[in-house]
């Protein structure tokens, strides 16, 4: 089983964003690719006007990132949306 999860951003007061946060995920995600175990990546980055960046490498199994993708996507809608 994966260790997918939504990792919530907390706004800094002064900026409206927690800037620490996003770099402090970014190097825990680079110390696991310097140990050479992981074949694919897949990034989203959005800013606070909007603009999206985003890319991908796939190493193989495209279904497991796809798979990967579409449980991130569930649990990122569930934590963002009020449920009714």
């Amino acid at each position: 089983m994966s260790d997918l999860k939504v990792v919530t951003f907390r706004p800094n007061q002064q900026t409206g964003h927690d800037r620490a946060e996003v770099i402090r995920q970014l190097e825990e995600a680079l110390a696991f690719a310097h140990k050479g175990e992981y074949t694919s990546v897949a990034l989203i980055l959005v800013a606070r006007d909007g603009d999206i960046l985003d890319c991908w490498h796939n190493g193989g199994r495209p279904y497991v990132m796809v798979g990967a993708i579409e449980s991130l996507k569930a649990d990122y809608l569930h934590a963002c949306i009020e449920r009714r």
